[in-house]
């Protein structure tokens, strides 16, 4: 697969910045322990259901969900502590609405960041690719899956601008042939600005 064609988001762009920043270089550093210190939000699990407090910087994962589904919790519950305001309890569900939209995108590329899934040795066959993704990045098939298709598009999408933008570049200027009568009335137009001047 060819990767250069690949283009990120800004929400992409803003959350591999973050991470690079705060030395979150490879799969093996992308643990949620680190990630919470590297953002200094409080991790704390409990016996309740999963939650975050974005004013105390505290996100709460109920400490009987297995690991995989943790993590997608995890980074749903990351979105709102870095990017939203307000409690939902009390918005308009549109802007609710629109929080939970963002903070969905933001679980794919937070989960399995572009630059750490390039330097790996993804299977070319998509059989072995999920399992492979999904046991790089500790998530569940289903999100490794929906990210690999979500990768795959943009390469695609990519390569289709790219192949347009050439095959653009080379064609040759057209060449304007106006009709006879065209030509007329432009010469007349011309003769009659000149004569003004």
């Amino acid at each position: 697969m060819l990767f250069s064609y690949y283009q990120e988001t800004h929400l992409e762009e803003w959350i591999n910045s973050k991470y690079q920043s705060s030395g979150l270089l490879d799969a093996e550093q992308h643990d949620i322990e680190r990630i919470a210190e590297a953002f200094d939000i409080e991790l704390v699990y409990a016996a309740c259901p999963s939650f975050s407090d974005n004013e105390d910087r505290v996100i709460f994962l109920n400490k009987y969900t297995d690991d995989a589904m943790a993590r997608v919790i995890f980074f749903h519950e990351l979105c709102h502590v870095l990017r939203h305001a307000g409690d939902q309890r009390v918005m308009p569900s549109l802007f609710k609405h629109a929080q939970e939209a963002e903070a969905d995108q933001f679980v794919l590329y937070a989960a399995v960041p572009f630059y750490m899934f390039v330097k790996l040795p993804i299977p070319d066959q998509r059989s072995e690719a999920i399992p492979y993704i999904a046991e790089a990045f500790h998530i569940p098939l289903a999100l490794a899956e929906q990210r690999l298709d979500q990768i795959q598009r943009r390469v695609l999408q990519g390569s289709l601008i790219a192949a347009a933008q050439e095959a653009e570049r080379k064609q040759p200027e057209p060449e304007v042939k106006w009709s006879l009568e065209t030509q007329r009335i432009l010469s007349q137009l011309e003769k009659q600005l000149s004569d003004k001047e």
